[in-house]
């Protein structure tokens, strides 16, 4: 049996080069930041529809509460003043008052720099005010005036809401038209 000599066999390493190990090393660092980075886009995708739908539905249970707060009204009068000629007035504030025994007054209004619609419990906007909805850009009361058959002055018979609720880059455009039933004549 012949041997052969130890320095022509091609001995096989058995671990990891240095080189080796760095280049696994940064592929595997460059794979973890990847998946931290789309974790990271996930979580910001999932706050900010999250915020979206709370501001959305906040504005939407508030137009259910306004439009149902018009329709039971026994005055209602958009802004503080009217000139008794315009056949429509617009405005962010809304006075109600309840048919109610003892009528309730209560007060609807936009403010545009902390972009809430906000309830007072009175015909002013002071006291206690009540956040109904955040992060509405814009806001319009719109009433259409027409004369009360047995007075002759006019008085709102339409009113009509438009609120636009905006998160982001993401926006809806809410409204509603409501009638107050003390306007309406039955025969």
């Amino acid at each position: 049996m012949t041997s052969r000599p130890r320095s022509c066999v091609a001995r096989r390493p058995r671990a990891l080069s240095l080189l080796e190990a760095m280049i696994s090393l940064a592929i595997c660092s460059s794979l973890l930041v990847a998946v931290a980075a789309a974790y990271n886009a996930s979580a910001n995708a999932i706050d900010m529809n999250d915020r979206f739908y709370r501001a959305s539905q906040a504005a939407r249970v508030s137009m259910g509460q306004l439009l149902n707060q018009i329709r039971r009204c026994g005055t209602c009068q958009v802004n503080d003043t009217y000139d008794g000629v315009a056949s429509t007035v617009t405005g962010t504030v809304l006075h109600v008052t309840s048919n109610d025994t003892p009528a309730v007054a209560r007060t609807y209004s936009y403010d545009p720099s902390l972009q809430k619609l906000r309830l007072y419990n009175s015909l002013t906007s002071t006291g206690t005010a009540y956040s109904l909805a955040s992060n509405v850009s814009s806001m319009l009361f719109t009433a259409d005036m027409q004369p009360d058959p047995q007075t002759g002055t006019k008085r709102p018979v339409r009113i009509t809401v438009d609120i636009v609720v905006k998160v982001g880059t993401d926006s809806v455009h809410l409204t509603g038209s409501a009638v107050p039933r003390s306007t309406v004549t039955y025969n």
